[in-house]
């Protein structure tokens, strides 16, 4: 599994999928550079999609982000509850959990 960005190029394809896991960050983020480490190990067990925040500003308002980090999973490009500055790996373990369901 991997962590992999989200961009103008495979946008489309990445909501296309059944069910993906999103991060809206952005690298000037500091609680985004904390949650960094939880997020790379997650992403040893499944794929996780990393979308910024400056570069891409209207997918953030498409699903209603105004705060980063924030976790959502997408299902067909749907958007599910979002998980807003988590502050543990269980807390977000817990989370997808529910989500994936």
């Amino acid at each position: 599994m991997s962590l992999m960005n989200i961009t103008n190029e495979n946008l489309q394809e990445v909501k296309a999928r059944d069910a993906v896991i999103v991060e809206f960050s952005a690298p000037w983020c500091g609680y985004c550079r904390r949650l960094s480490p939880v997020i790379k190990q997650l992403a040893k067990e499944q794929d996780i999609f990393v979308i910024d925040y400056d570069e891409h500003s209207d997918v953030l308002k498409e699903y209603g982000v105004d705060t980063i980090p924030t976790l959502m999973v997408w299902k067909h490009g749907k958007g599910g509850r979002p998980l807003i500055n988590p502050s543990a790996k269980s807390e977000i373990v817990a989370w997808l959990q529910e989500e994936l369901a």
